[in-house]
């Protein structure tokens, strides 16, 4: 006799809607391919509610709703949250190192599972820990007019937010804070002179019509979301459940890795075919550039230091990790 699966509600959320790229990637392939696998007992089936753009949290308000049982998985932004889970800004303070974004999400991920102290702190927001993930596979420049030497920064308004601005520490540049939504009217009024952005970004918000300038400085790949689980839903399913979530999550995590190269590489195509030009930093300029910032990843893992973590020795496995990788290293951040 046949005999019909158990159901598991479940909701998932972020504060962003479908169009953001991690979102759509968790709808189109984490969310299936969680289901399929649990298809092939034929045990568990979950009813999924699907509540992103929003409907239950609101912008830096994932963590919050899935800490107070409001949601069951989500999708965290870490950039929102320095105080509670420093960790995560690890690649925000390497820049210069890596464009390779599965790289990064992969490295992260395993330092989390390498130091249980780091992976630990999630319990104190009652989540679990499922995988750190990104979208972006380098952050550039798009400015309104064009430049030719790192001279030419001095003076410029760029906008950008939360660590990102620190790039333009030693340029001459005013780092100006302001978000995605608004960089389009703030170029287009003068306001600022550019933007601290990555490719996918300068196309889908259109911003080649006012600033069809992209400085080619590969800032380096970032990770900025983690997926964690509440931890009393978590304890609450079968084993066999909670392994087929977690494996999809690391899937997910190199999924959106891949789609992350995929459409960096189309969208700077269509830059191109809208009438943008990119300009790439030769390795002297580059040099320059990481040469004349503050050592962020020193100062990061000593702020960790004080906080209770390794983080000298967790900047050093990470550059090590980068190292054995054979990546384009401009500055070692851990050796000075």
């Amino acid at each position: 006799m046949a005999f019909e699966p158990e159901i598991i509600q479940l909701t998932a959320i972020d504060s962003y809607a479908p169009t953001a790229l991690w979102v759509r990637v968790f709808i189109d392939y984490f969310i299936p391919e969680v289901d399929r696998r649990l298809a092939v007992e034929g045990k568990y089936r979950i009813k999924w509610n699907k509540a992103f753009g929003g409907t239950i949290a609101k912008t830096k308000g994932v963590l919050d709703a899935l800490q107070y049982d409001l949601a069951d998985i989500g999708i965290i932004t870490t950039p929102y949250h320095p105080d509670k889970v420093p960790f995560y800004n690890l690649a925000y303070v390497t820049p210069l190192v890596t464009a390779d974004i599965g790289l990064v999400a992969r490295s992260i991920s395993e330092l989390a599972i390498r130091y249980p102290q780091v992976n630990r702190i999630w319990g104190d927001y009652d989540q679990v820990y499922l995988t750190t993930a990104g979208s972006i596979n380098t952050y550039q420049i798009q400015l309104i007019e064009p430049l030719t030497t790192l001279e030419d920064f001095q003076g410029l308004k760029i906008g950008g937010v939360g660590l990102n601005l620190r790039y333009l520490e030693g340029l001459g540049a005013t780092g100006v804070t302001s978000g995605l939504s608004d960089w389009y009217n703030n170029m287009a009024t003068g306001l600022i002179d550019g933007v601290i952005d990555w490719a996918e970004a300068a196309v889908a918000y259109k911003l080649y019509e006012v600033a069809p300038v992209l400085v080619d400085v590969r800032l380096g790949a970032v990770t900025s979301k983690v997926v964690t689980m509440n931890r009393n839903t978590w304890n609450g399913l079968p084993n066999t459940v909670r392994t087929v979530i977690q494996q999809a999550a690391y899937d997910y995590r190199d999924e959106l890795a891949m789609e992350t190269d995929r459409r960096a590489l189309a969208s700077r195509e269509e830059f191109i075919r809208q009438g943008g030009t990119i300009t790439a930093l030769t390795p002297e300029q580059r040099k320059a550039w990481a040469d004349g910032l503050p050592n962020l990843a020193l100062e990061w893992a000593d702020d960790m230091e004080e906080k209770g973590f390794p983080g000298r020795q967790i900047l050093s496995d990470y550059m090590d990790m980068m190292r054995a990788a054979d990546q384009p290293i401009v500055r070692h951040w851990d050796r000075e």
